[in-house]
């Protein structure tokens, strides 16, 4: 998936799943991401993400999301999540300024929705 098909993904997410994401861009604990030793499935990761199984492995074969195999099975790091729905796992520096971009423009969105 292109970082283009990503970032829209993002922002076609549902409502309650852009409150989600901004509490965890703005590094808020949600009640499912307290602990960062928590492993979570494949499905519970792209759920977090607002993204599809594929785009989640790619994201693991890329070294961007750190996995725990338990006996045969993968299951994500709430860490490597964490670090990158915050944008602390880019894969380059064009990657690196789309999620600044992203971020700016969805507080941007925010701040104008709540002074309307």
């Amino acid at each position: 998936m292109a970082i283009e098909q990503l970032m829209q993904a993002v922002l076609t997410a549902t409502p309650a799943k852009r409150r989600e994401l901004e509490r965890v861009i703005r590094g808020e604990m949600t009640d499912k991401c307290k602990d960062e030793n928590r492993l979570i499935t494949i499905t519970g990761a792209g759920r977090l993400l607002a993204l599809g199984r594929n785009t989640v492995y790619r994201l693991i074969e890329t070294g961007r999301l750190d996995t725990v195999d338990l006996n045969g099975v993968k299951r994500v790091t709430m860490k490597s999540l964490m670090e990158f729905a915050n944008g602390e796992r880019p894969a380059n520096e064009k990657t690196a300024e789309l999620i600044a971009a992203s971020k700016a423009r969805y507080m941007t969105d925010k701040t104008e929705s709540e002074v309307a």
